[in-house]
């Protein structure tokens, strides 16, 4: 085997990489020596056979006495090169466990990993990347959030954002840090430099931040109508493209809907619209659940009813233009789209579809812009007059809420015990299950407040450990101690309905009110205290409240918000007469009425459908009521 090695080194040397190859090929697999084994892959490197060069390295590496740095660091590079993202996921781990001085080739691997699915051991190996380089920052800022240590993306954005002062992604991404945190210093250093404007990362920070994380802390609907990170990365995708529409349906023809999301799931979204969904006339529309929901979620729809099962068309394997050809195929006449700027979205579909008309409805509070939308769904409260201005699609108001509410399938409160909740039976229970990115500091000094002047009170609010520190430091410095604030976990839904309910009143968050949250507490019984404001996302509670037949748990000044849950705090027979109005509300007035909610709806696709079909472009539509009902639903 020697002389085969001794000749293999020779013909290398001449040039002759075959020879050696061949000559190499003629020792056993598992006799050849570690010598013959680095040739040998080296030999592939220099042949270009990329991946047969990393595999053969990461063999030599393995090897007794083999410079394991050096070879792990060659093979990670050529599997890198080969583009082979799962074999350099499978021996990334191993790779930078002794690799620790090259940053290109950690970002690699991490980026690996992260795509494998494996972002919390990608996340050990974050600190192996560049600092002075934005985009391998940015990678360790997504592999951190996703491994949920939002905490540590503090320290690498802040080292980065040394050397890039006005960078406004490394901006953003720190602000979108400190709003999951509840790190409301460093909030407020960012709303500063956002309003200052200047040259030192403001603008583009405001510019960089997506438009939802704005809602979090924005109740100008002029501020939030202006363009983000969404519309930017969206025009550098659809490079342009605005297709030519089909035309709408004829008269005689029921009208079809595609319903567009990745929440067809035990989603937040699927909470609300499910009864809605399978409510619809199929006498006068077809229904299409066009899913890209992912496959691990996607398997609970096997135990959906067969109405919803059956109208599930899967684009979860296709891109954006091969689904949009895939609405068009299914004909359909109105392409609503659940996300809007949520996570997850693919308005991609939306921008390159040629539906007649295309609405945005329910996933985003406000106006979807740049994706070619005709219609946002919504209602008198959520965009009164004064809103048109601001969104760039004409609006459609439903004439009660625009939220609908699942009253059948969705779970009942049911037996718990405050003890099991760490929450002391004797006191009076304030609450907030929103997330705490809804959680501003100017609320925290509303909530101390609050319990300031409620003697016997204590605050239970829904708050990841990353964030506790922060929010039990904000109500120290407004004098209440931590022994009144009690945290929760997150757990699933049919456990959260039933701890809801052990709360006395829930005091909402602004400027961004809870939306599913909401709803969940008042059809948990708990009444709820909203400060309503001047955006979509700010009058949503207001919207809700109305809905239930209680309006006056809805106030548009801070003090009057305090004012109220502290009455409310301090007076149990009013409570108590306030709870009773919802029990019986809850089953005679719109908001828990799917059916009523199903036929506004439909009503407002009919009122499209008029309008294209005439040939006339897309206008402000406002819905008129149905008659009230005079029997009870539930």
């Amino acid at each position: 085997m020697q002389q085969y090695l001794v000749e293999a080194v020779t013909a290398y040397q001449a040039g002759d990489f075959s020879r050696a190859l061949a000559l190499l090929s003629r020792m056993p697999d598992g006799a050849m020596p570690l010598q013959a084994l680095a040739l040998k892959a080296n030999i592939f490197a220099r042949r270009g056979e990329t991946r047969a060069a990393g595999e053969t390295f990461l063999k030599a590496a393995r090897m007794p006495g083999a410079d394991n740095v050096l070879l792990l660091r060659l093979a990670g590079r050529m599997l890198d090169q080969a583009g082979e993202t799962e074999l350099l996921a499978e021996a990334g781990v191993e790779i930078l466990q002794s690799v620790t001085e090259d940053p290109a080739l950690a970002s690699a691997i991490i980026g690996a990993l992260s795509a494998a699915g494996r972002a919390s051991e990608a996340a050990a190996f974050v600190p192996l990347l560049d600092a002075a380089d934005p985009a391998q920052v940015m990678l360790g800022v997504t592999v951190l959030r996703s491994a949920g240590r939002i905490s540590e993306m503090l320290p690498l954005l802040d080292a980065a954002l040394k050397n890039f002062p006005a960078d406004g992604m490394l901006n953003a991404e720190r602000f979108n840090a400190a709003l999951d945190i509840c790190d409301f210093d460093i909030q407020a250093d960012c709303l500063r430099r956002i309003m200052d404007g200047g040259d030192h990362g403001g603008q583009n920070m405001f510019a960089a931040q997506s438009m939802h994380r704005r809602l979090m802390w924005s109740d100008d609907e002029a501020a939030n109508s202006r363009p983000g990170l969404d519309q930017f990365l969206l025009s550098r995708q659809i490079n342009g493209v605005v297709p030519e529409r089909r035309r709408f349906g004829a008269a005689d023809r029921k009208i079809r809907i595609a319903y567009l999301s990745s929440d067809f799931y035990a989603h937040a979204t699927m909470i609300l619209v499910r009864e809605a969904l399978m409510a619809h006339d199929r006498a006068r529309f077809d229904i299409g659940l066009f899913c890209y929901t992912s496959a691990d979620r996607a398997v609970e729809q096997e135990t959906w009813p067969d109405i919803l099962k059956d109208a599930i068309v899967p684009l979860r394997d296709l891109d954006d233009a091969a689904a949009a050809r895939a609405i068009s195929d299914w004909q359909a006449d109105i392409l609503v789209d659940l996300k809007g700027f949520t996570g997850g979205n693919r308005l991609g579909i939306v921008a390159l579809s040629d539906a007649p008309v295309k609405a945005t409805w329910l996933g985003y509070p406000g106006s979807v812009t740049g994706v070619g939308l005709d219609y946002a769904i919504c209602d008198p409260i959520v965009t009164p007059e004064s809103a048109k201005p601001f969104y760039e699609e004409k609006l459609c108001r439903l004439p009660e809420t625009y939220q609908s509410n699942d009253s059948v399938s969705r779970a009942r409160p049911g037996p718990a015990r405050r003890a099991d909740h760490g929450v002391p039976e004797g006191a009076f229970v304030f609450a907030s299950f929103n997330n705490v990115t809804k959680i501003s500091r100017e609320i925290v000094g509303l909530w101390a407040q609050i319990l300031t002047r409620t003697t016997g009170s204590i605050f239970w609010c829904l708050a990841p450990l990353a964030a506790r520190n922060n929010l039990l430091s904000a109500f120290a410095q407004e004098g209440i101690d931590p022994d009144r604030l009690v945290f929760a976990e997150a757990t699933p839904y049919e456990k959260h309905i039933d701890r809801v309910a052990l709360a006395d009143l829930v005091l909402d968050t602004f400027p961004y009110n809870g939306h599913t949250t909401t709803s969940d507490a008042l059809w948990a019984g708990v009444p709820l205290v909203a400060l309503s404001g001047n955006s979509f996302a700010s009058r949503v509670a207001e919207s809700l409240l109305r809905a239930v037949g209680l309006p006056e748990l809805a106030v548009h000044d801070r003090a009057a918000y305090a004012d109220l849950a502290v009455a409310l705090g301090n007076d149990p027979d009013r409570l108590a007469e306030i709870k009773a109005s919802l029990a019986v509300n809850a089953r005679i007035m719109p908001l828990f009425d799917s059916e009523r909610f199903t036929r506004h709806l439909e009503r407002a696709y009919e009122m499209m459908a008029e309008r294209a079909r005439a040939g006339l472009s897309p206008d402000h539509i406002d819905v008129e009521p149905l008659p009230p009902r005079e029997i009870p639903f539930m």
